[in-house]
This record gives structure tokens, sequence and C-alpha cells, in this order.
């Protein structure tokens, strides 16, 4: 095979997605560098691994040799590479985020096999906006600058501070660096809720209407919050890393100034603050590999939801078995944000030989795996008997909650409405407020959560619907850019990741 033969094959390969015919072209030793990858990959693993990831990010691959010249066993091409990006919904107007730009390749062969082959371009297209001036209403988080540092392109606003979600990836990429490897995320703007006084626990389990009285220390719990009304005000992650303290790591919803009302002016001995706190997210298999490297503590044995106080890095803080990926992973808390900056570095340098990547939560797995925020429903009537977390609600527990009478009634009258999954059956554009879509016998309902899923390779949904609506019922989704139909199924979409 000539440099050039073996070029039009690799990229005929690309166009189809076939990973596997690309990494058979290469030696057994071959390398593989191009200009958005941060090192040389060597060995047909590793090639198979990297080169399925950049293949199946995108689709509609379209590649041209413009110039081909050979010198021996060396080629030198010249080219065009244009492709549409897979999960990012598309752009406003309906039009595809695209990757279009020119390369320079040079491909070196050894016994009919490429033993290198170097891609050169403009990195720029990999991510088409860029990032824009944010206006500065809300807080930052410590790691910002780190953020910022590591191409974050797009923030959403959460608990009043911004929240770093699309970094200069593909999505495809982010996705394989949680299932295969290890992802740090600013979660800083998740915020505690802290209980102290002899009144913690019990009053605990008067805001959730979830039965927390069997906590102990040490132990974490996913919780249920909702207003007297009984609706839906988050469901957060609650931890107890200690004796006296008590954390509620709730979402995008101001649970501590809830919870100060309520004590104020009652009969509870309960102090509830905001401490000074800014989480991290370690998140994938290799997570328990990073963060060991900078632990005294064995984590390996620790429990999924539970707790530790411990020292990261030289610094006071408390670990946990939880995290928003629905796969193995940690979450750190620092107790103090002074130095949490430090505390991010030190977590980066640790994790470079795992090929450690800061990215945003990858919110297609969490939606496969059914790990939704509650925290999105508030003001829109949700209730937790509406939720895909209906079996936590413990509406007979012995002790009083916020919202037991409400939700009784509401169990007796008959619940109306409930959580499916949903399956389009075309693709659908990013979701930024609520769909509307009806049933077979025209029953209004609510698309909450649309993503692509690059396990099932296509648009998948969470959605409120009918009670009466059976899994594998069609249903009509109305859009930004019309209307299309899915299939009712169950949730969770795919198996638990390692």
């Amino acid at each position: 095979m000539t440099p050039t033969s073996a070029f039009e094959a690799y990229c005929n390969a690309f166009s189809q997605g076939d990973h596997i015919a690309m990494a058979n072209l290469f030696t057994d030793d071959g390398v593989f560098e191009a200009s958005s990858l941060n090192e040389p990959i060597r060995g047909k693993d590793r090639l198979r691994s990297q080169l399925r990831i950049i293949s199946q990010s995108s689709k509609n691959i379209h590649t041209e040799i413009r110039v081909a010249l050979e010198q021996g066993e060396c080629g030198y091409f010249e080219g065009c590479y244009e492709a549409e990006i897979i999960g990012t919904g598309g752009k406003l107007d309906g039009s595809a985020h695209r990757i279009d730009f020119k390369f320079v390749a040079i491909v070196e062969m050894t016994g009919g096999k490429i033993a290198r082959l170097n891609e050169i371009f403009d990195t720029r297209p990999l991510h088409p906006e860029e990032r824009q001036y944010v206006w500065a209403m809300n807080r930052r988080t410590p790691y910002w600058e780190a953020t910022v540092a590591a191409k974050c392109k797009e923030w959403s606003v959460y608990n009043n501070m911004y929240f770093p979600m699309i970094y200069s990836r593909t999505p495809y990429e982010d996705y394989c660096a949680l299932l295969e490897g290890v992802t740090l995320w600013d979660v800083g703007l998740e915020r505690q809720t802290q209980l102290r006084g002899p009144d913690a626990h019990a009053f605990l389990d008067y805001l959730c209407c979830r039965d927390m009285s069997g906590m102990q220390v040490g132990d974490c719990r996913y919780g249920l919050i909702c207003d007297d009304h009984g609706k839906i005000m988050g469901d957060p992650v609650v931890l107890w890393p200690s004796e006296d303290t008590i954390w509620i790591s709730h979402g995008n919803t101001d649970i501590t100034l809830w919870a100060r009302g309520i004590v104020m002016g009652s009969d509870w001995d309960v102090e509830v603050s905001e401490p000074d706190i800014a989480p991290l997210q370690l998140q994938g298999p290799l997570a328990l590999g990073v963060i060991q490297k900078l632990c005294d503590d064995d984590l390996d044995s620790m429990k999924n939801y539970s707790c530790i106080v411990t020292e990261v890095a030289g610094q006071a803080a408390v670990v946990s078995r939880t995290g928003w990926s629905g796969g193995y992973g940690f979450e750190i808390f620092p107790y103090s944000s002074n130095k949490a900056l430090e505390l991010w570095n030190a977590i980066l340098e640790a994790g470079v030989e795992f090929g450690i990547k800061v990215t945003g939560p990858i919110v297609g797995r969490a939606v496969e795996r059914g790990v939704t925020d509650s925290g999105y429903y508030n003001n829109s009537g949700m209730s937790p008997l509406e939720d895909l977390s209906a079996r936590l609600v413990d509406i007979d527990k012995k002790a009083d909650f916020v919202g037991k009478q409400a939700l009784q009634r509401m169990r007796a009258q008959g619940i109306e409405r409930k959580s499916v999954g949903l399956l389009f059956r075309d693709d659908v554009p990013r979701l930024e407020w609520f769909w509307e879509l009806r049933d077979a016998h025209g029953n209004p309902g609510e698309v909450r959560w649309a993503i692509y899923s690059f396990a099932l390779k296509q648009y998948i949904g969470i959605a409120v619907v009918d009670r009466a609506v059976e899994t594998g019922e069609i249903l009509v989704v109305d859009h930004p850019r019309g209307s299309c139909e899915a299939e009712v199924t169950l949730v969770p979409f795919t198996e638990r990741s390692s």
C-alpha cells in the first residue's frame, strides 16, 4: 500500500465511522498525531480508542484530498474536512454545528502500513461558538479562571452562580472521557444548607418527604423536599460528615432561605447556614486512581452514598461516593474556598497520567441513567409523586414533614400524571424549556429533558404524561423546529457503568 492509497483508505473509513478499519491501517506500534490531541497516540489499542472517539463524534463526514505528493515511503497531503457535530442539538436557526477546516497531513509508511500519521489543522472549528462576555450579576465559583483556562465556552446560571457546561470538545469526546477515563467538574455552585444543633437530624426529617430517620454519621442519602402544597422544591443529596454537622447539598433552589424561614420563630433548636464550601466532582472509572494519589485514607472501600472527613492534597475536606454521572466517582467538599484553586490544580496534576479532562456535567449520560434535577421543575406544578423518584416518597413515615397532608390528599384523589422515558424518532434541538406533547387520546404532557444518547445513537427524553400512557405508546411532541413522534419507554435507558 502506498502513502496515497493508505491515506485515501483512512479518509474513507473515517467518513464511515469505522475506527477498526482505520486502526488496521497502522502498524502495531503506529503513531497518530493531530492538532487537537495533547500528545501522540501510539499502539493499536490506544489508536482504536482514540480513532473511535474522533470518527464517531460527527456525521455526514466529507473529506477531499486536493494535493497529494509522495516521496518514497512518505506522503504529503492537503485537503478539506467537512462534518456535522453529533449531540449538540444544532443552532437556534435549525442548522447543524459544523466542523469544517482545511488540513495538511503527513503519512510515513513501513511494510505497507502507516507507521506515523500527523494531521495539522486549525482547532477553532471544533467548537464553532466563541465564548461571549457575560453580565457580572451572578457569583463566580473559586474555579472560574481555571474553567476559562480549560476552554469553557458555555455557562448556565445555577444558584445565582456560573455553571460551566460546555468545553471546546465534541460531546462524544467528553462522554467517552466519563465512561472510560476520568473527568473533573466545577460544581462550586452546588450549595450546602448546613444544619447544626440538637434538633438537626429531626429537622432534616421534617424538611424531607423521604424518611431520613435512619441516617447515621458517614451516610449520604438522596432526598426530596417539597413545599406545603406538595410541589417539588429540590432533590438534594444529604451528607452527614460529622456528629455536629449535616449538609443538604441542593440544586438550583434556595433551600437555605426556605429552612431558615421555617426555623425563625419556631421551637426548633437548630442553626441553619450556608458554609463557605465549593465542591468538585471527580467522575469516571479512573477517578479512584487520581484521588488516591492525594488522599491517605482508603477510598476504595467506601460504599456508594457514604462520606468521610479527610484531607485531599493537604486540605481538610469531605469526600463522598456520590455524583451526577450515574457511574463511579467522588465529590470533594473542601472546608474553605480560600485554597480551592490549589486543590483544583493538585487534582489536575495528579490526573495527568490518567488523561484527566475538565468537563461540564455529561447530561447525555445522566439522562441515560435517569439522573435528573428536580429543581428544574420549580414553579411548574410537579409533585414528587409524579417524578421518577416517586418510590422514595415516604408519605406514611412516622414523623411529620412539610407537604405531608398535601401529598396524602393527592394520593387519596389519585395521581393523574407520571414520568416516562421517550425515544424520539427524529433529531430534535437543544431543550431550552418544556415542550408540549399529546398522547393518542389528545391528553397533554410536557417533555422536561431531551438530549442525544450516544449509547442508543438517538435523541432521548423524559416527560410528564397522563397516568394511562403505557410503554410502547407513540406520542407527538411539538418543539421549536416542528413536531415529531416519540415512543414511550422505561427509565433508566441504559445499564449502570463502572
